[in-house]
């Protein structure tokens, strides 16, 4: 494929994939809102906890076969349905192992709910073991409005039947409800996208899908390792603390990385595909990295700090006076939201080049350092020394990210920090306008009026000091909005 068919593809990818995040969340983020008031933090405390457990396994399920299908030089029938039975087998031991640890963890944690929270979570992964072949095929084939239906679709009925639940007064299983629609929804969709059901055949011969497996290895590794560190604040405070607690800090924490993880999650899907495919180029792969790094991080910086600054008006305005004791964590860890927006897309840049030990060296040193750090926050600070402690530990994650990432295409890590200059001085401006805002009218206005004098000035800070820092970032941007409004113009 020429780097023409490529951009053109890469293009379109985005402009679906965005399209159907944006349109999802215009959907998803006001009933997200409306459960957060309907429900109570221990609810939160409660699924949190049952997540801690069934998402770490969960890992083990596919063993990280997707992602390898995606990658590989070529991919037939064969292969194809004996992943698909690889899938199955392994989901259905992980399975199996989770409502076995089910009574422990509610032990453990001392909710005794959790043990049947757990237990009906298992039925996600045997729901989306027919799911992952078809995705990764689609992928392969660059299908990327598919893709974005059938998440759109998914993500809709999972947040509708979350809502309903809630309303019903149905606690923490609302949100058990909403993951089982939701997986139902998607695996359904991907597969009628697909075109036909990739049936496993436990009789072909699994040597085939060999060579994945060792690629998978890496893979399964790093999420075991991302997963521990982003989850062991979960685990600690879920230990050390009231479940109360660990709610109000587990709202701070999903609101904080909403503008991230949607957006990351978009990006990732179209980078990987589109990526591998430029893994024996290396100078055009060194390129894209450092201008993909330039884009997240006008997007990161922009959304993660202004939040950060807002959170007091934000949190009083759309969640309530309840959630007061949500601000700080809210706001320190949108500090770091950026930072960890380009660790991720580091690691799919690395996987993408055919370097998954990059990315499996730098999440190994998170894992111990970021469980440490909150260890300790934890223990001397409670809500507050944890969310402190992200502050202090994660920036030397990333530089550790950056270096390896850089190491692995063959560039200097000064080019992979150089494109983060600008947008952190644009964000500082933005802060620096909303806090001076905040000095002036608070007290005299309502936290609503307060929040959009804010939300205005903040915006124009950022715009008009990353103009004056950065006018060929500015234009590369608007560039990229317009290529993807206008898919005429991207083909010109």
């Amino acid at each position: 494929m020429t780097r023409t068919k490529l951009r053109l593809a890469a293009l379109s990818g985005a402009r679906w994939t965005m399209a159907s995040r944006v349109g999802l969340q215009l959907l998803t983020w006001p009933i997200t809102l409306i459960v957060m008031r309907l429900l109570e933090p221990g609810d939160y405390g409660l699924f949190a906890l049952a997540m801690i457990t069934t998402g770490f396994v969960s890992l083990f399920s596919e063993l990280g076969l997707g992602v390898a299908l995606v990658q590989a030089r070529q991919v037939d029938d064969g292969v194809a349905r004996s992943a698909c039975a690889a899938i199955l087998a392994l989901n259905s031991i992980v399975a199996l192992v989770l409502v076995l640890l089910a009574p422990w963890a509610a032990d453990w944690f001392d909710e005794p709910e959790l043990d049947a929270v757990m237990k009906v979570l298992t039925l996600e992964l045997l729901i989306s073991s027919f799911a992952v072949v078809p995705q990764a095929l689609l992928e392969r084939q660059l299908q990327f409005r598919q893709l974005s239906i059938s998440l759109m679709l998914a993500g809709a009925c999972g947040s509708v039947a979350t809502l309903v639940a809630a309303w019903l007064d149905f606690g923490a299983w609302s949100f058990v409800i909403g993951t089982l629609m939701l997986a139902s929804v998607r695996s359904a969709a991907l597969i009628a996208f697909h075109g036909r059901v990739v049936w496993p055949s436990f009789r072909k011969d699994f040597g085939a899908i060999r060579p994945m497996l060792r690629f998978s290895s890496h893979v399964v590794a790093s999420r075991s390792l991302w997963y521990w560190y982003g989850q062991s604040d979960q685990v600690i405070l879920g230990r050390v603390l009231h479940a109360t607690m660990l709610g109000f800090y587990s709202v701070a924490s999903q609101l904080a990385a909403l503008p991230a993880s949607k957006i990351m999650e978009a990006i990732n899907r179209v980078a990987l595909p589109i990526l591998a495919k430029l893994r024996d180029d290396p100078v055009e792969l060194r390129s894209t990295h450092e201008r993909l790094v330039r884009l997240v991080a006008t997007y990161g910086f922009a959304l993660c700090w202004g939040l950060a600054a807002v959170a007091p008006e934000f949190v009083l305005v759309v969640l309530g006076e309840k959630w007061r004791l949500s601000i700080f964590p809210l706001a320190l860890l949108s500090l770091v939201a950026p930072l960890r927006m380009l660790c991720a897309l580091h690691n799919t840049i690395t996987t993408a080049a055919g370097t998954p030990q990059a990315a499996t060296k730098e999440l190994a040193f998170a894992s111990v350092l970021i469980p440490a750090a909150l260890l300790a926050g934890t223990w001397a600070g409670g809500l507050k020394g944890a969310a402190v402690a992200w502050v202090l530990a994660f920036p030397l994650v990333y530089l550790l990210s950056n270096a390896l990432t850089c190491a692995a295409l063959g560039s200097k890590a000064i080019n992979g920090l150089r494109p983060l200059a600008a947008p952190v001085g644009a964000a500082l401006s933005m802060c620096l306008g909303i806090w001076l805002v905040r000095y002036q009218l608070a007290g005299a206005h309502g936290p609503l009026l307060l929040l959009a004098v804010e939300l205005i000035v903040g915006a124009l800070c950022y715009a008009l000091t990353l103009r004056a820092l950065a006018p060929a970032l500015v234009r590369e941007v608007l560039s990229l909005v317009s290529d993807l409004i206008r898919p005429g113009r991207a083909s010109s």
